[in-house]
């Protein structure tokens, strides 16, 4: 329909199942509500945007500008149609029976149900949900942080462990993160000296997959999980391996082995307790508890009535939330085949080998399939493009706050929301007023784009996107490498030879730059290595990576209990591998 006020709209919201959905239609646009409901709802605030030129809400008669309760009241005041007076209660008048038919036991059940009554506890309402963010959210998407709490990510070791005679080395390990804190350390200088900077660093408490034991790292050992994935001889080595002491169900016997040996002293190890003939059994347990736990997903906190809203994901191995970067599975032309969706044209050729990313307005149940686990996720979408290609790319185009949907899914794939721009400090935008105001005080900006690109908005103003979650690859992460060392990785997979530099080990700065040098041993060399180092560029946006994203497909609540499965099932699942070696091999199984 047209003809509304300016910023005005009908949506017709479709709920239910199909083909009979219920349509519920609503008029949205103005700051005051969210949406009116009815006609006599909107027939006084339409005289007043018709009639009144200074637009002073306070000369509106409509239910929301006047803060009145009952649209009884407004509809008399109006002398609209409908509903003038709230409908009367019809009391039946009730006779008691007479006394002298009531015998001496039918007086006493009658005391005793009155007392009964009297006793039993008045049923108090069901308190309206309140409607703010979740503490943790906004800590996580303002503070900077690579890691999340419970997330399984990577830790570098120090000293890389040789398994096989070839040289294969396992470089990382698997890990969970427990907490975070920070460490504040004062740049270099001499004593006495005055001018220097206090940096702060991320230190993590993780526990080490496969074993028993939580050490603390700082944030420039961990990569996310999605960030790594062991080559193929390593793969192999995990495939054929046999354990090297008899075991129990429980695989309990590698439980202290510590494959970061710089900390036996602080872990209180005794030389020689284990060997590293121990490190591929223990590797082996950690990746099958990882490959149990990143199947699995679930929406978290919701933050509407009906639970039909969520402020985040656990998707795999990662925690998402709203107003969250996410990398896309899909490309270009798997969303839009048939280019009827308005996306702006590739900002260059080498657009296209880049991922789409989104930003996460809202996080929904899809109301075409409402079962539990059917989610949609919709927001802005997003390409890199290079900053020549973007001759007016202010810093600001791609620090647009995002906006919050009008509610819901919507009915089609791409929908009208208000055009308004919502600035930080704007209070009472339309834009916002069915996500609670609490749920949008996160970080309003995007993330820095890697070093020579912009982030490029691909749908005009008014338009967002709509998809499954299964769209989702993981988060963007921008501040996983150096500039410096990303420099030097893209001129490695150029071609170019190019120095290593300082190589800190222990470090995901030193595994990239170990594996710069690795690259120069020759082609299979340089093959292998360029695996690793596009995996790295991938969470960065910068390659479209193979295998590279999240596909759970098993929902399970609780993040506790879905790590303390996949603990059971991992151990569980190899304790059974290695039994069946048992029968045709000298390997000594413990009995239970």
């Amino acid at each position: 329909m047209k003809g509304w006020p300016a910023g005005y709209a009908l949506y017709d919201h479709q709920k239910g199942q199909l083909p009979n959905p219920r349509h519920d239609l609503y008029l949205c646009g103005s700051i005051i509500t969210a949406r009116f409901r009815s006609k006599n709802e909107f027939k006084p605030h339409a005289k007043w945007l018709v009639t009144d030129p200074t637009l002073n809400t306070r000369n509106c008669g409509c239910k929301y500008c006047t803060k009145t309760k009952s649209q009884v009241e407004v509809n008399q005041n109006q002398n609209l149609g409908g509903l003038q007076r709230a409908p009367e209660h019809h009391l039946r008048e009730m006779r008691p029976a007479p006394v002298e038919a009531m015998t001496h036991a039918k007086r006493k059940m009658l005391r005793e149900q009155n007392k009964a009554k009297q006793e039993k506890p008045k049923v108090t309402p069901k308190p309206e949900q309140t409607l703010t963010a979740l503490p943790e959210r906004l800590r996580d998407l303002n503070s900077g942080r690579a890691f999340r709490t419970s997330e399984c990510v990577w830790v570098a070791l120090a000293n890389p462990i040789p398994v096989t005679d070839d040289g294969t080395e396992i470089k990382l390990w698997p890990a969970i993160v427990l907490s975070y804190t920070t460490k504040n350390e004062p740049t270099p200088h001499r004593p006495g000296e005055t001018d220097y900077d206090i940096i702060a660093q991320f230190m993590f408490n993780i526990r080490l997959l496969g074993v028993n034991h939580h050490i603390t790292v700082p944030e420039t050992r961990l990569l996310p999980q999605l960030g790594y994935t062991p080559n193929r001889s390593l793969l192999m080595a995990v495939k054929e391996c046999q354990p090297n002491r008899p075991f129990s169900p429980e695989l309990s016997e590698w439980a202290c082995f510590n494959p970061l040996s710089e900390l036996d002293k602080v872990l209180e190890i005794p030389p020689g307790t284990y060997t590293r003939d121990d490190a591929l059994p223990a590797f082996t347990l950690a990746l099958h508890i990882m490959g149990c736990l990143n199947p699995v997903w679930s929406a978290t906190n919701s933050y509407s009535n009906d639970d039909e809203l969520f402020q985040g994901l656990w998707w795999g191995s990662e925690r998402i939330w709203m107003n969250d970067v996410v990398r896309l599975r899909p490309l270009r032309e798997d969303l839009d085949p048939h280019n009827t969706m308005g996306f702006l044209p590739p900002s260059s050729d080498d657009a296209l080998n880049r991922p789409l990313f989104l930003r996460l307005g809202y996080i929904t149940v899809d109301q075409d399939d409402p079962t539990s686990t059917s989610i949609s996720v919709g927001g802005d979408l997003y390409e890199l493009a290079r900053k020549e290609t973007q001759p007016d790319s202010a810093p600001a185009s791609p620090q647009t706050p995002p906006r919050g949907s009008i509610f819901g899914p919507p009915t089609g794939l791409l929908v009208p929301t208000s055009s308004d721009s919502v600035e930080p400090s704007s209070k009472g935008s339309s834009s916002f007023e069915l996500v609670p105001p609490g749920l949008t005080e996160s970080s309003k900006t995007m993330p820095p784009p890697p070093p020579g690109f912009v982030f490029r908005r691909l749908l005009t103003t008014g338009n967002e996107i709509v998809l499954d979650v299964s769209a989702v690859a993981g988060r963007y992460y921008h501040q996983i490498l150096s500039a410096e060392t990303l420099s030097r990785i893209k001129r490695t997979l150029d071609g170019e030879r190019v120095k290593t530099g300082e190589t800190v080990n222990g470090t995901i700065e030193g595994f990239a730059r170990r594996s710069i040098r690795q690259s120069r041993a020759g082609p299979e060399a340089f093959e292998a290595a360029k695996e690793e180092l596009v995996q790295l560029l991938t969470l960065m946006g910068l390659y479209l990576g193979q295998g590279n994203d999240m596909q759970p497909e098993q929902w399970a609540k609780g993040r506790l209990n879905t790590i303390k499965g996949a603990e059971t099932n991992g151990r569980s699942n190899l304790a059974k591998q290695w039994a069946k070696l048992e029968e045709s091999s000298d390997i000594e199984m413990l009995d239970p």
